[in-house]
């Protein structure tokens, strides 16, 4: 029988998996298991403690404003519980986002990490301006705050900590339990589960409203896929994504929907955490993926000639077999033995340092994945399987098989997905997992959805003969040439960002006579190309630049002459989420990053030669 609504879900997990496993935490130096029976007990208690404290009104929305960690989880599953529509907001977003998205959905709770974020709110509950309309003190209807680690906070009538709500719903119990078995059983599978905010990076964002059914659809159609395997429920799945963004729900509600432990993590810890958990399912942003390769073959470069021989050799071995290892065809006799010699004397040990030996799935999502990346992961026997989905999709519509994959394809359609390109190559989709639309949002809705259903993604691809999927360009992202040529950006930005000592880059040409680029210089990445080099770590140096200069040099055989870069400007500062050229969810901003460095981009075009 299919799942009512996401809390029911997790409870009949809970009362089928018992003293199993559901969460991993690290508590210092190691990981300790919490079971389903526990958890499910600490959210019948704060959704009790919720109820005795003066419970928002019925059906409003809930807002969850804190780092990936436990009582994250715990909170959404509690005011799913009592049928609240949950809203998460990223930690970085500042107070006039915060308030844009409270006067939007009308919230009256905020779920709240530290003093930090509650400073935020309580800023935005003052008025505020954002893009250019400015918004009254009443505009944010939050009446009271629960905070999951109150230090520093001074005692208000405003907030609560979530421990107090915990004690008080864990006396109450028995008080409450008519009242929310009331409310768990009046969800429908239709109604609205969360309201999942896009970045906004060319306007205000915009609330995708997502209900029970499609997420639980995209789970039960993901099941063929293999993800959440017996072999990745043996370390449990990974997760240190922003469960701001529907890939971390995705797998907040997978681990709970495939009975597989969750284990937590931080961005700033996950190397650390990754070698203590040994995790078997990691699903990461691309820019993970492409950091791991850039640790690897920048220390590589740093080793003894003999070591660094014996590498080559066996990541020549590895991509080898990779071509039966996407079919899950035996690998020839010989080639296997080298496939083993490969991996015992080296490949083994490289999983092992990575805290990957236990791995039997890496899923990528939320921005393309450089080939070169995908390649050498397979060569040294992990598997990469590319994915793509939006908010807007809950946000699946394809993924390759860890038995079928094909790298540089985000690989074929999730069962029940139904995709079609337009004529300009934009992916139209249909599926239960396809939101219906935005809040408060007609003219956005109607823009993005057409008359018969199809979903317009915004994204540009192409299908190869087995209907893997190929994307080849962000639609608003393609930059069209004073000569009428269009260039897809992201496939060089990609090519780029797996050079050596490069970390980000931006392709920039729209309406002008040639393409350039802005890159970003890892600073690890340089100090180890310094020192390998005899070269000072200096961005400005001719050394440095000539360096830069023979990644475009290398690129630009493979490109067109109208696509191919002329110029380049090394950016003093890297892309982040703090100084405002990323968003939230790790996408560069291309139109801060035009304004921030309009004069350095003005500079490669001198007059005349635009």
């Amino acid at each position: 029988m299919a799942d009512t609504h996401l809390a029911q879900m997790f409870f009949d997990r809970a009362r089928a998996e018992g003293q199993a496993a559901a969460f991993c935490v690290r508590n210092g130096g190691a990981y300790g298991d919490v079971s389903f029976k526990e958890s499910a007990e600490r959210v019948e208690a704060i959704a009790a403690g919720i109820l005795k404290g003066g419970a928002p009104t019925a059906g409003v929305c809930v807002t969850i404003m804190a780092n990936t960690r436990l009582e994250w989880i715990l909170c959404d599953y509690a005011m799913l519980s009592l049928g609240y529509k949950t809203v998460p907001i990223y930690v970085s977003l500042l107070p006039p986002e915060i308030g844009y998205i409270h006067a939007d959905t009308k919230a009256e709770l905020a779920i709240v990490e530290n003093k930090e974020m509650l400073d935020k709110l309580r800023t935005a509950q003052k008025g505020f301006t954002f893009f250019d309309i400015t918004y009254p003190a009443d505009a944010v209807k939050l009446k009271k705050f629960v905070v999951i680690d109150p230090t520093g906070i001074a005692p208000a009538a405003d907030w609560e900590s979530l421990a107090d709500v915990e004690k008080r719903g864990r006396a109450a119990l028995a008080e409450t339990k008519g009242e929310r078995d009331r409310r768990m059983q009046s969800i429908q599978r239709s109604d609205v589960a969360t309201y999942t905010y896009t970045s906004g990076t060319t306007g205000p964002p915009k609330g995708v409203i997502q209900t029970h059914d499609n997420i639980l659809s995209l789970l039960e159609n993901v099941e063929e896929v293999g993800m959440f395997s017996d072999k990745a429920r043996v370390g449990g799945a990974f997760l240190f994504l922003p469960l701001a963004h529907s890939f971390g729900r995705l797998v907040e509600y997978g681990g709970g929907f495939f009975r597989c432990k969750i284990v937590f993590s931080t961005v700033a810890t996950v190397a650390e955490d990754l070698g203590l958990s040994r995790p078997g399912f990691v699903p990461a942003a691309p820019r993970v993926f492409e950091r791991v390769y850039g640790k690897i073959t920048t220390g590589v470069a740093s080793a003894p000639p003999i070591r660094q021989k014996l590498f080559r050799w066996a990541l020549g071995v590895g991509k080898q077999a990779i071509p039966y290892r996407q079919r899950n065809k035996p690998i020839p006799f010989g080639l296997g033995l080298k496939v083993g010699l490969a991996d015992k004397l080296v490949f083994s040990k490289i999983r092992a340092k990575l805290g990957m030996d236990r791995v039997h799935v890496l899923l990528s999502g939320s921005a393309p994945l450089p080939k070169e990346v995908g390649e050498f992961f397979a060569a040294v026997g992990l598997t990469i399987c590319e994915a793509y989905g939006l908010t807007e999709t809950c946000p699946g519509l394809t993924t390759n098989r860890p038995n079928n994959w094909k790298i540089g394809t985000v690989g074929t359609a999730i069962k029940g997905v139904q995709l079609r390109l337009a004529a300009d190559g934009e992916i139209l989709a249909k599926g239960p997992n396809v939101v219906s639309g935005y809040l408060n949002r007609p003219d956005a809705t109607s823009e993005a959805w057409d008359s018969d259903g199809w979903f317009h993604t915004g994204d540009i691809g192409e299908f190869d003969e087995d209907m893997h999927l190929r994307i080849t360009d962000r639609k608003k992202d393609l930059i069209k040439t004073s000569g009428g040529k269009y260039v897809a950006p992201q496939k060089i930005e990609a090519l780029l960002k797996t050079k050596p000592i490069l970390s980000e880059a931006v392709v920039i040409g729209d309406g002008r006579k040639y393409c350039v680029a802005l890159v970003t210089v890892d600073k690890e990445k340089l100090a180890a190309w310094a020192q390998r080099t005899g070269n000072a770590p200096d961005l400005k140096s001719d050394a440095v630049q000539k360096e830069v200069q023979g990644y475009l040099d290398e690129i630009n055989k493979d490109l067109a002459s109208f696509e191919s870069i002329k110029y380049f400007r090394i950016v003093p500062e890297e892309f982040s989420v703090d100084n405002g050229m990323l968003t939230a969810s790790f996408k560069v901003k291309r139109k801060e990053v035009n304004k921030r460095y309009k004069d350095l981009i003005d500079s490669m075009f001198p007059a005349g030669k635009e």
